[in-house]
């Protein structure tokens, strides 16, 4: 006797008599089940089969009343197998089976109500007979119905790991076969892909939605009905082969893909190919073993001169190329990585014996080998945050002369960043602080001007000038900045705040004619502009009273207001070149003067 299957004494409304939801993951059961949990899961064991999961089971039922043994599964060592919540067993197992984790034996105790109820199940089970079953919970194969009308259901095979699952637009590695007796076009052992692209032809919106909740190293089918099976051949036959009723796809590899370039402008392009261990990252100042397995072009052509190395080296004092002090902060103990960078010149290191590179993209694949992690900047005292900034200040002085702005500029941010709430320092150490602090936010504001930013760079000597109007150096930097930025009243105000202090300053003194110049331009320019538009209404004509009744006249043009002033801007005098060149030739004496001295 099939004891499991509902029989003629079933219950019509499987949600009835508090029943809930079946399938769902609680053990709060209603009353007329019992529950004892005579051999518990596994410690790490923690998930529950959902209503629509395939469970496997053992299970020995016995009569309340005298127990006797009505049936057993065990009796011929098959495992019984059922979808859990379908109504395709007796009440008390679709509630009682939701409630166990995998490797539990539980007994339950099923009144009538969620067993076989008044009728019974003749002739091993009497009319209103309370049923005892031992019930082992193997295994369950989760399933979901993709597109939730039955067309599609997604059956696991393989359970995967981690929290993560992939989405739109991510890139991920995987598998995928069509169970026919030939292949699908479609058909790969593994392919790298990104979420949402057409790459698998017809199955494209199958696979889509089945990796949307997948995790790493899942394994699952989809069980296709017929008549979706149809519909993807009438978008394209040739992919898929006759017999098609399942598909196999697995997820070996989430992607982590991120933007590590300086600017975030997506030129130094991160992709972890394998995870790294723990949360931590390195930090500047910290020992650094980092292994070049292989440096390639953009189509994917070893590039010459390469050499696949261990590289030693102490991270943000610029040992090693920009894009390695880039990456690596961005990187875990043990991970493996490749690193795409559009600006090569970014990449050449001796180390590496890459030299003069002539492609226009470089692929290096990294694996971060060890790190010793120093003090974290949070748990040191305030001795030990000053003599950490006056260490970093002298290496980022350093990368300054050699020229790398992009890494000086982070190193000095962090040294700024270090400095931000010093309220509790003692006030020798504070003074000292300020000091560091200063300095360094005077010298961001010179690798700001060296890269062009002036934005950013005015706002830099503004913090400056903040805390100490007068410095001459924070004031020339930032008439440097409101010049380029066309501000010139504002630069010739700095400049004549220089010249208070120190009237023989060269430098404000050959910038001052030269602001002069260009206000001059500009206010012919305005002059230009003002004559031009008097010219225009000059030309404009009164209508008559008649012509004024007509508001609008879609056939008219409005070249008589004047039409587009077409005149462009005045050009730059012959000598504006050379000004420019001497005013950056005075800003990187003064600049090269601070990082020596470090003010």
């Amino acid at each position: 006797m099939d004891v499991p299957d509902m029989g003629a004494g079933g219950m019509d409304d499987m949600s009835s008599d508090g029943g809930g939801d079946f399938g769902a993951p609680t053990d709060e059961l209603p009353d007329g089940i019992k529950k004892e949990i005579i051999t518990a899961a596994a410690e790490d064991a923690w998930r529950k089969p959902k209503k629509g999961d395939e469970v496997f089971v053992h299970y020995v039922g016995t009569l309340e009343s005298d127990g006797s043994e009505f049936d057993s599964s065990r009796a011929g060592n098959k495992p019984f197998n059922f979808v859990l919540g379908q109504g395709q067993v007796i009440k008390g197992w679709d509630v009682g089976v939701a409630t166990m984790k995998k490797g539990e034996l539980a007994k339950f105790t099923l009144s009538p109500d969620f067993a076989y109820g008044a009728a019974g199940s003749e002739p091993k089970i009497p009319a209103n007979a309370t049923l005892v079953f031992e019930v082992e919970l193997l295994n369950w194969t989760s399933q979901d119905d993709l597109f939730s009308d039955g067309a599609v259901i997604k059956a696991c095979v393989n359970e995967g790991s981690g929290w993560k699952k992939p989405k739109a637009g991510d890139e991920v590695q995987v598998s995928f076969k069509a169970h026919a007796e030939t292949a699908s076009k479609c058909d790969c052992e593994t392919k790298d892909y990104i979420v949402g692209t057409d790459t698998f032809g017809p199955f494209q919106e199958m696979v889509t939605k089945a990796l949307e909740d997948m995790k790493k190293g899942e394994k699952c089918e989809l069980k296709c009905t017929s008549e979706y099976v149809a519909g993807l051949k009438e978008k394209d036959a040739a992919s898929v082969p006759e017999g098609t009723d399942t598909i196999t796809l697995e997820l070996h590899e989430i992607y982590d893909v991120s933007d590590v370039s300086f600017g975030k402008d997506k030129t130094l392009m991160k992709k972890q190919i394998k995870e790294g261990d723990g949360y931590d990252k390195p930090k500047e100042g910290n020992k650094i073993t980092l292994k070049a397995i292989s440096a390639v072009d953009g189509a994917g052509v070893a590039i010459a001169g390469f050499t696949a190395s261990t590289l030693e080296f102490v991270l943000g004092n610029g040992d090693v190329c920009d894009a390695l002090e880039f990456a690596v902060p961005e990187m875990k103990k043990q991970e493996k990585a490749l690193l795409t960078c559009t600006k090569p010149q970014h990449c050449v290191d001796a180390k590496m014996g890459l030299a003069d590179l002539k492609c226009d993209k470089v692929v290096l694949t990294l694996e971060l080998d060890e790190f010793e992690k120093g003090k974290d900047t949070w748990s040191m005292s305030e001795d030990e945050k000053i003599a950490h900034g006056e260490q970093r200040k002298v290496a980022a002085a350093g990368i300054f002369k050699a020229g790398r702005m992009e890494l000086a500029l982070k190193s000095y941010k962090g040294i700024v960043d270090l400095f931000n709430y010093i309220d509790n320092f003692k006030e020798q150490n504070k003074a000292t602080a300020n000091t560091l602090k200063r300095t360094c936010e005077l010298n961001r504001a010179a690798c700001l001007v060296k890269i062009g930013d002036w934005e950013a760079g005015r706002k830099a000597c503004d913090t400056v000038l903040k805390d100490d109007s007068t410095n001459v150096k924070a004031l020339f930097r930032r008439a440097t900045c409101l010049k380029a930025l066309g501000e010139i009243q504002e630069a010739i105000k700095d400049c004549k705040a220089i010249l208070e202090q120190d009237k023989a300053n060269a430098d404000a003194r050959r910038m001052i004619p030269q602001l002069k110049e260009l206000q001059k331009k500009e206010d012919k320019k305005s002059q230009n502009m003002f004559g031009n538009m008097m010219k225009a209404l000059g030309t404009f004509k009164t209508p008559s009273p008649q012509e004024a009744k007509k508001v609008v006249d879609d056939d008219e043009d409005d070249d008589e207001m004047g039409g587009d002033d077409d005149e462009d801007d005045e050009p730059m005098p012959e000598n504006s070149k050379a000004d420019e060149k001497a005013d950056e030739k005075a800003a990187d004496k003064t600049d090269d003067k601070a990082a020596d001295k470090a003010e």
